[in-house]
């Protein structure tokens, strides 16, 4: 309120100054007339200054106006020439005051459509392209006038995330029809004016302070409304996935672009299609940051040697052998700042990066597995791979000549692929599982127990060996895991598979697992993953 009364009184101000300047010059320029002996004088041609100025301040009709009155000013009162006391002839003034006053029309016509062309662009500038709602440009100034009146309120960006899947299987019309009737049900909560659209599948709800609650409360409920149920619309049964996002802005230093992308940024949260409500978390923002960072600096991993590879060994506790070792790959950025592979294999895998860092590892393990055999080491050697990375014909057939110009054999390389990367029985997969199994490699199911197929399907997949996740070793003295733990060896076995314990840290872990006649073991409780000469060495003592 007080904003807008500040505003009134300022453009009171204004007008009053411009009305002050025009009768200034209209009086300057009568009197210099005048002084000048008269309107025989071109200064007379002056008083266009004020007329344009007035059709420009006030528009045609108060431009006309100025033409009337200056040319009456300089009129009949006004001599043609004041030495000889001449006066004008009637014709002439009255000629000069129509001039004055279609200028002053004309002038102000012109501005007034110009000004009118003007305003339309803007407004289509500030209209979504999409739907009859202004776009985040519109947003952006808005924003912007709450954060000068020291406004406090909640942004909410709605993202429809499978609206995109409904245009192209099911009706591109469709998705025009169902965002319409979000905003409308929206707009019944919050008004018109609080209800924006960015993109075709975005929606952004602008709270203000004073009912920030009520809105909440509201625009939740209509929400609610699209979560739970399939929608009905031009004769189709739609479910709407929603992923709604929240800033709630109190007076922090920010731009309207940075409030903007806070509320976007909280709908990141979650699953990709999952449907919820979601408040900035600053550290969110951090983490996205920082995979931005990793991920520049990851596509010059390679060339700045910071990649390196590092061997876990497999113990066979029935034989009491090592019986091969698991290659991983590990970055040390900088040379100094250590990257799990837990977040920068995936981001790998997101830009396309895996490819070179598999060829990488297998370049790095077939040189090393190479060396220790000059030296009497007989180690097989472990590799995972991605489902993408296995359907690649390209990728068996580069690991096959790297092996070849290595001289080693196909049958010391085992492949591991994860349970939950095979769990959509996918038969395509299967066929190149068999192919790498005719080729020679072993086929290792990892992280066992975590998927989706574990004993339904297990007679289906081409595999020779079965690695059981840490999950359930960790939690091994259970005797409800320890049961489940039995179930999986008997079955493997069953149908003569080498079943394989991952993260074996305690003795009475590896006792457990001894007496449940699992075939192999790897985790701490016998090595961490060793470096090629610290694996060396584990390998001797070990012997």
């Amino acid at each position: 309120m007080n904003s807008i009364i500040g505003r009134a009184y300022k453009n009171g101000r204004v007008s009053l100054v411009k009305i002050l300047l025009i009768c200034i010059l209209v009086v300057s320029i009568v009197y210099l007339v005048y002084m000048t002996g008269g309107t025989k004088k071109v200064y007379v041609h002056l008083l266009y200054i004020p007329i344009i100025l007035t059709s420009l301040f006030w528009g045609a009709y108060v431009g006309l106006l100025s033409g009337v009155i200056c040319g009456i000013l300089i009129g009949p009162f006004m001599p043609l020439d004041v030495s000889n006391g001449t006066m004008q002839d009637s014709i002439n003034w009255i000629s000069r005051l129509l001039i004055f006053s279609l200028i002053g029309f004309i002038t102000g016509y012109m501005i007034d459509r110009i000004n009118k062309l003007n305003m339309e662009r803007q407004e289509r500038d500030l209209k979504s392209p999409f739907y009859n709602l202004p776009n985040a440009q519109q947003l952006l100034h808005d924003i912007e006038d709450r954060i000068n009146s020291r406004e406090n309120f909640k942004l909410f960006s709605i993202k429809l995330t499978n609206l995109s899947e409904i245009e192209k299987y099911v009706d591109n019309k469709l998705v025009f029809d169902i965002v319409n009737n979000l905003a409308k049900r929206l707009m019944h909560c919050c008004g018109r004016k609080a209800i924006y659209s960015y993109e075709k599948d975005e929606l952004i709800v602008l709270a203000c302070e004073n009912c920030m609650e009520d809105y909440e409360y509201k625009i939740k409920k209509v929400l609610d409304y699209y979560f739970a149920f399939p929608i009905s619309m031009n004769g189709y049964k739609i479910r709407v996935s929603l992923k709604v996002g929240v800033y709630v802005y109190q007076g922090q230093e920010s731009s309207p672009i940075e409030i903007y992308n806070k509320a976007r940024i909280a709908y990141e949260q979650g699953e990709a299609k999952e449907s919820g409500v979601y408040y900035y978390d600053f550290n969110l923002e951090s983490k996205r940051r920082e995979i931005h960072n990793i991920t520049g600096a990851l596509l010059e991993s390679i060339e700045n040697n910071e990649l390196f590879v590092v061997y876990q060994p497999k113990i066979d506790i029935v034989n009491n052998k090592i019986s091969g070792v698991e290659a991983l790959v590990r970055w040390n950025r900088n040379g100094n700042e250590p990257i799990g592979p837990n977040t920068f294999i995936p981001i790998a895998e997101e830009i396309g990066f895996l490819n070179k860092i598999s060829k990488f590892v297998i370049d790095n393990a077939t040189s090393h597995m190479k060396m220790w055999n000059s030296k009497g080491m007989n180690v097989k050697c472990s590799i995972n791979a991605s489902v993408n990375e296995l359907l690649d014909d390209n990728y068996t057939s580069w690991a096959k000549d790297i092996i070849a110009n290595k001289s080693l054999k196909q049958s010391d390389f085992e492949i591991e692929i994860t349970e939950r990367a095979i769990a959509s029985n996918d038969k395509r997969l299967f066929e190149k599982m068999n192919l790498l199994k005719e080729y020679g490699y072993q086929i290792s199911v990892d992280d066992f127990g975590t998927g989706y197929n574990s004993l339904k399907s297990i007679s289906q997949i081409p595999f020779d060996k079965l690695k059981i996740d840490k999950y359930f070793i960790d939690r091994i003295n259970q005797t409800v895991i320890e049961e489940l733990v039995k179930h999986f060896i008997e079955y493997a076995h069953t149908f003569g598979k080498i079943v394989i314990a991952e993260g074996v840290e305690t003795e009475d872990q590896l006792n457990i697992l001894k007496r449940l006649n699992c075939d192999e073991v790897q985790g701490y409780y016998f090595s961490k993953p060793l470096l090629p000469e610290e694996l060396e060495e584990f390998y001797k003592k070990f012997k």
